[in-house]
């Protein structure tokens, strides 16, 4: 298991150092904007600088720790823990082009609440409320980056 926990994280350090190659220009005064403006490229460069980090960390434990014999997929159950979280993965990829970022957010946080984290349903409601609305003020208020709206949009819904 090694080899393959050793390479993906050499594969994502090398994705995170592309990306912080490429907004290198973040330390760079960039045209338009104003003084002490840290630009667009700032949060890419130090996204990918924190995800280049975990990477060479990941691969560094991977390399020092003792590895179990047995392998990762033991039995079904390993199977179909994996499945718990790749269905409902791609079912919210593909529905967010109809539903949106928000909307695919709140259901998707409140099913693994219920459904994997055993959460009660007032906790459910909590974090189903409470991560789109993080997401906006991040995203569209903080940010001012518009993310995917839903088909009821252009209904008069505000997500």
């Amino acid at each position: 298991m090694r080899p393959y926990q050793v390479g993906t994280a050499a594969a994502i350090a090398l994705i995170a150092a592309v990306a912080m190659l490429d907004s290198l220009a973040t330390f760079a005064p960039s045209a338009g904007t104003s003084p002490g403006d840290v630009g667009a490229r700032f949060y890419p460069f130090w996204a990918g600088a924190v995800v280049f980090v975990s990477a060479v960390a990941i691969a560094f434990r991977a390399l020092t720790t003792p590895q179990s014999a047995e392998g990762v997929f033991a039995g079904r159950a390993s199977i179909a823990a994996v499945l718990k979280l790749v269905i409902p993965l791609v079912v919210a990829a593909v529905s967010m082009i109809w539903l949106g970022i928000y909307i695919v957010t709140a259901l998707y946080m409140g099913l693994f609440a219920r459904w994997i984290g055993k959460y009660n349903w007032a906790w459910v409601a909590v974090i189903s409320i409470t991560f789109p609305l993080v997401i906006y003020l991040g995203f569209e208020i903080g940010f001012r980056a518009s993310l995917p709206k839903s088909v009821f949009y252009t209904s008069g819904l505000p997500f």
